[in-house]
């Protein structure tokens, strides 16, 4: 296995190797993680024959590690940077590292899971609107009841379905309530291990402003709780109809924050980022390429603006099979390719 990561990150770093293999030094990490500089030798290294490191730090506690056949997690990235490795040398080792995965995988080795790193979350409880009921609730409650359905809650239905949305899969609110027009809004709840903690409510009648209320922290991504443990990508957009419609997940503005990046990449696997095609698609691709995150240009962005709108025209499985199809590595490619659609650069 290689041990090309392993070894720019050490010879960046100053230290004594003990006799349990740790190869201690002055910590770097301490004054971006708001405590005072380290003079006490309480950071380190340990590097491992087969290519894999970790880093720990005894003073502010921050850890990182990299694993042959893992892809080059944020905060090992952040770590480098901290050690003075060039922001061009990182993203040629976040490339390195999913070729290495990809190597591997083809050659059948067994990778040994590497530790998670958890991402910090303390996202705080927003409640969903008053009197919001599940579409599956008020359906059977009006079919019990035998009684007819309110024409909004209809509206929402007829809107939600004409987004080709699994609504057996994800779960949708109406409520009567008229604050901000709530009742003439789709509302979907957001989930964190399997507690709702806030919710965007998104218009379905045309010309009502804004388009989304949303109440959320701001680190939240969206649909994190649907991604299988098994799965070799996850598919990253802006949009929240995006998302569901091809099991992604969203980041559900243009400004992604660390907190956001951190937990997509916590999931340790190919990432791969669908921009919509407009100007706000441009942050999504900065956000990859800074990250060696990968980017696709499918062929149905000559005719959609985002996933959701292929979805509706083409078809679940046909843009699935067209985004995997059609993902570039290279940042090259992906500027050339953002500019071909009108994705500035």
């Amino acid at each position: 296995m290689s041990t090309l990561i392993q070894d720019v990150a050490l010879s960046h770093w100053r230290g004594k190797r003990n006799n349990k293999g740790w190869i201690s030094g002055n910590a770097v990490c301490c004054p971006h993680n708001h405590e005072t500089q380290d003079k006490r030798g309480r950071g380190g290294f340990k590097p491992e024959p087969d290519g894999s490191i970790v880093y720990s730090c005894f003073n502010c506690q921050f850890s990182a590690g990299y694993t042959p056949g893992h892809n080059l997690s944020y905060k090992f990235r952040k770590l480098l940077s901290w050690l003075g490795v060039d922001a061009s040398e990182i993203h040629r080792l976040s490339l390195e590292a999913l070729r290495e995965k990809e190597r591997l995988q083809v050659l059948g080795f067994i990778v040994p899971e590497a530790k998670k790193e958890e991402v910090k979350t303390n996202f705080k409880v927003e409640p969903l609107p008053p009197e919001a009921v599940s579409f599956m609730g008020l359906g059977e409650f009006y079919i019990l009841g035998n009684s007819e359905f309110p024409r909004d809650f209809m509206a929402a239905v007829e809107y939600t379905s004409s987004r080709k949305i699994d609504m057996q899969k994800y779960e949708f609110f109406w409520t009567p309530d008229t604050a901000y027009k709530m009742n003439h809004r789709a509302i979907i709840p957001f989930k964190w291990k399997d507690n709702i903690i806030g919710y965007t409510a998104r218009s379905f009648v045309d010309g009502l402003a804004p388009k989304y209320v949303t109440h959320v922290d701001n680190g939240f991504v969206f649909n994190m709780d649907m991604q299988k443990k098994d799965s070799k990508f996850v598919i990253v957009c802006e949009g929240i109809f995006d998302a569901m419609s091809v099991d992604g997940v969203a980041v559900m503005k243009a400004d992604v924050t660390d907190q956001q990046i951190a937990l997509i990449e916590s999931l340790d696997r190919e990432i791969i980022v669908v921009p919509d095609v407009n100007k706000t698609g441009k942050n999504l691709i900065n956000v990859a390429t800074n990250n060696g995150w990968s980017v696709s240009f499918p062929v149905w962005m000559e005719t959609c603006v985002d996933i959701n709108e292929a979805v509706c025209k083409y078809g679940k499985l046909f843009v699935l099979k067209s985004i995997i199809d059609s993902v570039e590595h290279s940042n090259l490619k992906i500027k050339l390719k953002g500019k071909k659609y009108n994705v500035r650069h």
